[in-house]
C-alpha cells in the first residue's frame, strides 16, 4: 500500500510500457486488474487533491501502482495521487513518478505528445533535470520496458525514433 510523501521528495521521472501488443487498445482500468492480480493496493485515505487540476486521479482504480497511464489515444488518465507513493520500480518508488504507456516498443503520435507534455509538466512542477527522468530498464539491468531509450529521447528533444511511432494500418 502506498505511503504519504512530501512533493520535496519526488526527484525522478520513471517512464514504463504495459508491455501489450503495440497498437492493441488497454485501459488504465486493465493495468489496475492486472495490478490487483498482483496484490498491488492504493492507499485511499490519501487526499486526490494535489493541487495538479489537469489531472485527477480515478478513484475506482485501487490497486494500479502508476500515476499516470497513456492511453492509445493519448489519453493521460491519472492513478495514483502524486502525494502516494507509487508501486512501479522497487527501490525507487518512495522518490519517483510513475509514467506507463499502453503498447510495448512503439506508441501513437498521441501518446508521444502527451508524454511530452507530461514530462514537461511533472519537471517543472518538481524541478527533475533530464538525468533524472528515465525507463524502467535504465533502474534494472535486463530490463527492456520502455521499448525505446529514455535518454536518446530526451537529447532528440523528445523526438521517437521512426520505429518507435505505432502507425495505425489503416492510416
Amino acid at each position: 500500500m502506498g505511503k504519504l510523501r512530501t512533493d520535496s521528495e519526488i526527484t525522478t521521472i520513471v517512464i514504463h510500457c504495459a508491455a501489450t501488443t503495440n497498437g492493441v487498445e488497454h485501459t488504465a482500468n486493465d493495468i489496475d486488474d492486472w495490478h490487483a492480480e498482483r496484490g498491488f493496493k492504493r492507499n485511499m485515505s490519501i487526499d486526490f487533491d494535489d493541487g495538479f487540476p489537469a489531472y485527477r486521479p480515478v478513484p475506482e482504480l485501487r490497486h494500479i501502482g502508476y500515476h499516470f497511464v497513456i492511453e492509445l489515444d493519448g489519453n493521460v488518465v491519472a492513478g495514483r495521487p502524486l502525494a502516494e507513493t507509487g508501486a512501479h520500480v522497487r527501490g525507487h518508488n518512495q522518490n519517483s513518478v510513475g509514467i506507463c504507456m499502453i503498447g510495448t516498443d512503439a506508441f501513437s503520435l498521441a501518446q508521444w505528445r502527451s508524454l511530452t507534455l507530461l514530462v514537461d509538466h511533472l519537471s517543472e512542477r518538481f524541478a527533475i533535470r533530464d538525468d533524472s527522468i528515465v525507463g524502467h530498464r535504465d533502474l534494472y539491468s535486463g530490463k527492456t520496458c520502455p521499448g525505446f531509450d529514455v535518454a536518446d529521447w530526451l537529447e532528440r528533444f523528445y523526438t521517437p525514433h521512426a520505429e518507435n511511432i505505432w502507425v495505425s494500418p489503416h492510416d
